[in-house]
């Protein structure tokens, strides 16, 4: 089993406005946000090893931003894990979730939401504060852990980052 493991968070894509009709966990993604899913799902096709795990909160922004995703790296829909706990999360529930992936699972992709995706990639970084993390915005981290219940704060190294807006990756050395 590796030593090293490698952890996504992608903040869903950008959704339409919550209205008086549509409550928040209800909001889908609008025409600027399938653009933003699908050319970040490329950018992190191009990364690497696909994730062999993916977790998203079950609100359907995220759970359409999860299917592009899935879509473009080829990681089959039925095995996308949709867990209600991710809805607006915080730091610590998320590590929490992140702590009972399967033993087999070397790539995580976690797609959710700010503020909590924002804080955690910060806190598991342990060289600096990642920036806070616009929609379709994906970091992805090196954790030197055998297990996933190993993971703690200030033990990953953050190797990409990218946004819709940038122009190249940001790729730590």
């Amino acid at each position: 089993m590796s030593s090293v493991r490698t952890l996504t968070l992608f903040r869903h894509a950008h959704a339409e406005k919550p209205t008086e009709e549509i409550e928040d966990f209800e909001r889908e993604l609008d025409k600027r946000g399938r653009r933003e899913a699908k050319r970040m799902s490329q950018r992190l096709a191009a990364l690497g090893p696909p994730p062999d795990h993916l977790i998203t909160s079950s609100s359907v922004r995220t759970v359409q931003t999860a299917k592009i995703l899935a879509h473009a790296l080829g990681f089959p829909l039925e095995r996308i894990r949709h867990d209600d706990r991710v809805y607006l999360a915080d730091a610590d529930r998320l590590l929490a979730i992140l702590q009972h992936c399967p033993e087999d699972a070397s790539h995580v992709l976690l797609v959710g939401h700010n503020p909590g995706l924002s804080v955690i990639a910060g806190r598991l970084e342990s060289s600096h504060d990642v920036p806070e993390m616009p929609t379709a915005a994906l970091c992805s981290l090196e954790l030197p852990i055998a297990h996933w219940r190993d993971l703690s704060w200030r033990m990953g190294r953050c190797v990409h980052s990218a946004a819709p807006g940038d122009d190249h990756y940001d790729d730590e050395e």
